[in-house]
């Protein structure tokens, strides 16, 4: 099986990217956000892009761990990609649940970020989840059920002040006025508030910008 690519991007697509390692391209799907990041580093794909130091061997390269998975049904080898070993270690996680399969997993990782993900696990926060990331009652209980003492180890960035409630109600206010999931998502991400009006208020200035 294969652990990582390390090579250049030879394209990027909608949601994969080709790393050209070896002489061969190799097709690896990943998560908006990561696509976002290899985007805005090498916007016109020509040549490699400086990545991560923790994940370059030298210039020109970028190094993606990955997961690879034969799928007999459509006759395609899948691989699917990730900027860390902890972000691997997630996705291997939720596939292990019953009913969760590599593109219920990468949907999930898509539209939740990794800390708040954990923490909903931790706190058995079902309600954030089937919020958040669209998942069903039964499997937003059976994928706390069956993380709940899987994650600990994981670290997934700060934890501190982590409020779920918070982030939800964030994130339908600003869909409310127009802004798809993960835009919305990527937006409170990258900004602070003390309160719930004040990181509305503050992605609304940045989406602005964008």
């Amino acid at each position: 099986m294969i652990s990582y690519l390390e090579g250049k991007i030879e394209h990027l697509g909608d949601k994969y990217v080709i790393i050209s390692t070896g002489g061969i391209g190799y097709k690896v799907k990943v998560i908006p956000k990561l696509l976002d990041i290899l985007t805005k580093l090498n916007p016109s794909v020509k040549g490699g892009v400086n990545f991560d130091p923790e994940l370059v061997e030298g210039t020109k390269t970028i190094k993606l761990f990955i997961h690879s998975q034969l799928n007999m049904r459509e006759g395609t080898f899948d691989m699917y990609g990730f900027q860390g070993k902890e972000d691997l270690e997630l996705f291997n996680l939720i596939t292990s649940v019953n009913g969760i399969g590599p593109k219920g997993a990468m949907n999930i990782l898509a539209t939740v970020e990794a800390k708040h993900l954990k923490a909903a696990v931790i706190n058995e926060d079902a309600n954030y989840l089937k919020k958040v990331s669209g998942l069903g009652p039964k499997t937003a209980q059976r994928l706390i059920l069956e993380l709940k003492n899987k994650v600990d180890h994981l670290e997934m960035g700060d934890m501190a002040g982590v409020d779920l409630g918070q982030e939800g109600h964030a994130l339908e206010a600003l869909m409310a006025l127009g802004y798809g999931q993960y835009q919305a998502k990527e937006a409170l991400a990258e900004v602070k508030g003390e309160n719930l009006q004040d990181r509305v208020r503050n992605a609304l200035k940045l989406l602005g910008k964008k």
